[in-house]
């Protein structure tokens, strides 16, 4: 499918949390419905390989298969940016109301985010130029917090770079190992979506310090070069991507990490164990907060989405005071339908509250 400009307005309109713009699959008999926990049994049981699982209910039931083995996190991984964010506000280096211009949050987006850029930029109410990608005034300024939100609820992820540019990543490692994740796979988002584009794409096996040491460059140059920017866009706007196999092969190579680190950082962020703790789960809390079943003070969520991947974070907390707690790593055949319908939070929520679920998934992951 040619990434047209047609079509990258009508991705913007969309809220889905694809990173790219999926090219149609093949017709194939019946794939499971992921917008529903049954579709996830049916997926577990069919994929047991490319599953990675930790849920502890937080009343002493858990549920794991293969939680050390590290699968692509997609936007998961943004909950150690929030973290680190958090810590820093915390720790009065930044301020949540700081006024920050669009074009320098703009200097990091890619436009291969499935529209999560527009749909931030709709939300805050910011006017777009004719492409509808990016704010028509660079100049226009937001709260530093507001950003942040976006990376959360609309999961921009241009956000993240601009908060490890400004925090470092030696910040970030701390925040996240304090809350159980002690090295997580922190690069350019901005460069990994660059290096879907063969003019940009590294090395095959280039090993992974030497692939991020070369995505830092990357986002430097594009982030201080407009021309480059302008010519990444119209190239977006004007030549196919590469093939869905392609896609998928690019997504195997991004950020990733167990399960276990990714539940134990929700588990302490939702607990307040550790620093910076309550303002991420009032962001991680937020979308969800209008609708909250019996017995629930909160959900925090963080998922993510790639070519193949499906991903989540996820913590409730209770009246009773207790705290489920659950990650969510599913790595292989997805179609592009199911990325763009799948609840993988939705999965992990009813595991965490239903033990009759939690039981059905245990043995679809048994055989």
């Amino acid at each position: 499918m040619s990434f047209s400009r047609r079509h990258l307005l009508a991705t913007a309109g969309a809220a889905a949390p694809l990173l790219l713009l999926a090219p149609s699959a093949a017709a194939r008999p019946s794939p499971p419905d992921l917008a529903t926990p049954d579709g996830w049994v049916a997926w577990f049981r069919a994929h047991r390989g490319g599953v990675g699982l930790f849920l502890d209910d937080g009343r002493g039931n858990r549920l794991v298969h293969r939680p050390h083995a590290a699968q692509p996190l997609a936007s998961a991984i943004k909950v150690v940016h929030l973290l680190g964010y958090a810590v820093a506000v915390e720790r009065g280096e930044l301020d949540p109301r700081e006024q920050i211009r669009l074009g320098d949050w703009e200097r990091y987006y890619v436009p291969l985010d499935g529209g999560a850029h527009p749909a931030a930029l709709r939300h805050l109410d910011i006017p777009t130029d004719d492409t509808g990608l990016h704010a028509a005034d660079p100049d226009h300024r937001v709260a530093l917090d507001d950003a942040v939100a976006a990376m959360i609820r609309f999961s921009d992820s241009a956000v993240p770079d601009l908060l490890r540019d400004r925090l470092g990543v030696r910040a970030l490692r701390r925040a996240a190992a304090a809350g159980g994740w002690p090295d997580p796979d922190l690069r350019s988002m901005c460069a990994e979506y660059l290096f879907l584009l063969p003019e940009h794409a590294p090395p095959a096996h280039l090993p992974l310090p030497a692939r991020r040491a070369r995505g830092f460059a990357l986002e430097r140059r594009y982030r201080d070069d407009p021309a480059l920017r302008r010519r990444v866009l119209d190239r977006l706007l004007t030549t196919p991507l590469p093939s869905w196999d392609e896609q998928r092969a690019w997504g195997d190579r991004t950020m990733g990490a167990p399960a276990r680190p990714l539940a134990a950082l929700h588990r302490a962020t939702a607990t307040g164990a550790i620093p910076g703790a309550a303002l991420a789960r009032t962001h991680l809390e937020r979308p969800r907060a209008g609708a909250l079943p019996p017995g629930v003070d909160g959900i925090g969520y963080k998922g993510g989405s790639l070519p193949g991947v499906l991903t989540a974070g996820l913590t409730v907390r209770r009246a009773d005071g207790s705290t489920g707690s659950g990650a969510l790593l599913a790595h292989g055949d997805i179609t592009p339908e199911q990325l763009t319908t799948a609840d993988p939070g939705g999965a992990v929520l009813v595991a965490l509250q239903d033990p009759a679920y939690r039981d059905r998934l245990a043995a679809a992951l048994r055989g």
